[in-house]
């Protein structure tokens, strides 16, 4: 039983092999030629759509080969990204919802990030009116522009009166064609008081 199906996968690996050689080479005809013919042919027809299978088997192929390049740079850049050596954080530009933070930035605000429940957001963490407003106008440069600085803003741990002043950049990223615009954030502390 097992040489009888070992025969016939060598067969069909022979049949895609001519076939894919034929694609290349441009001898076979399309679908649309073999039916606008007055007589079609079963077996011109069954190899026209056998090379449409073989066409979209390879196509899907390299669809799952671009997939997995994807996937390892997604996978490289989270890494990049959680072993920073400063603290940072993913928001988006247009609500600042924070979408990730790195440890180091868990580490600074462990009262705000240790609870990984709740929705976290960018300008929230200005210690007063002003300094969100400050955070706000720099998410909205980075909409309009590619990177924004936010110099001497005091940001909160949660409860009030225990901030931290701190420098934060922040720069747009588009990654890929089809994802969505983010904002990659560094925040720098120069002064701690608790």
């Amino acid at each position: 039983m097992t040489s009888q199906s070992e025969q016939a996968k060598s067969k069909q690996d022979h049949a895609r092999q001519r076939i894919e050689t034929m694609l290349r080479n441009g001898k076979l005809p399309s679908l649309n030629m073999l039916l606008q013919r007055d007589e079609v042919s079963i077996d011109e027809l069954a190899l026209d759509l056998l090379t449409h299978q073989v066409e979209i088997e390879v196509q899907v192929e390299q669809l799952r080969d671009a997939n997995a390049a994807l996937d390892a740079e997604r996978r490289k850049f989270e890494t990049i990204f959680h072993d920073m050596p400063v603290a940072a954080l993913l928001a988006d530009p247009e609500s600042g919802a924070i979408t990730a933070e790195n440890h180091k930035l868990r580490k600074l605000f462990p009262r705000r990030f240790g609870d990984t429940s709740g929705l976290h957001y960018l300008r929230h963490m200005g210690e007063n009116r002003f300094d969100q407003d400050r955070i706000s106008l720099g998410l909205a440069d980075c909409r309009i522009g590619s990177a924004a600085d936010v110099k001497a803003v005091s940001l909160i741990d949660v409860t009030p009166g225990s901030y931290m002043m701190c420098d934060i950049r922040m720069a747009r990223l588009e990654i890929g064609t089809d994802s969505a615009p983010v904002v990659l954030v560094i925040v720098q502390p120069y002064d701690r008081r608790y």
